[in-house]
């Protein structure tokens, strides 16, 4: 919490980065509590699998589109983004639903993931990457190229497709930490 306080017992992961609350138990079949994010720093879970998932509460933030400078727009309310990896930079990802319609007009929802990355001196981590998309590899490496123009401006010429495919999205925190970070 942010007022350094802990809380242990069950909650309930969002389905959508932005919602603005968490429902929380301190037993398993206790009463339900709604806590806003808000007031949350981060938290961890621990899955079926007994692996710890850690979760960061942070402002998310995407390039003005149409911008001729790296400007960005971030926003208004906080997220809940789970932790891919940290570093001298960290990678978050964020879950937002998106409904559409399927087969013979058929409603259907499915989640969709974006990967952001976070400076550990900025309150807000910069989309950078959306698997989803027909050109994701070179959104990616522009998205790379704006966000570290000015502390490592050649970091988007080091990514490989073929390597991003095979070891993840991850792979960038391991390469800006072998080739920038001091």
């Amino acid at each position: 919490m942010k007022d350094n306080t802990v809380k242990i017992g069950f909650i309930e992961l969002p389905d959508d980065s932005r919602n603005k609350t968490i429902k929380f138990r301190s037993k398993e079949k206790g009463e339900t509590e709604k806590i806003e994010i808000k007031e949350i720093q981060f938290f961890t879970i621990l899955n079926d699998s007994k692996e710890t998932i850690k979760f960061k509460i942070i402002y998310l933030a995407n390039f003005k589109v149409f911008s001729k400078t790296n400007e960005v727009k971030i926003d208004k309310e906080v997220s809940c983004v789970r932790v891919i990896k940290e570093g001298k930079i960290n990678l978050y990802r964020a879950i937002s639903l998106s409904a559409g319609y399927g087969a013979l007009g058929t409603p259907i929802e499915s989640q969709v993931f974006d990967y952001y990355l976070n400076k550990p001196n900025e309150n807000f981590a910069i989309f950078v990457y959306n698997r989803n998309f027909a050109n994701w590899f070179s959104n990616l490496k522009l998205n790379i190229e704006k966000i570290f123009s000015k502390d490592c401006s050649n970091l988007h010429e080091k990514l490989d497709k073929k390597v991003i495919k095979e070891k993840g999205i991850e792979y960038i925190v391991e390469l800006y930490e072998q080739n920038c970070g001091n």
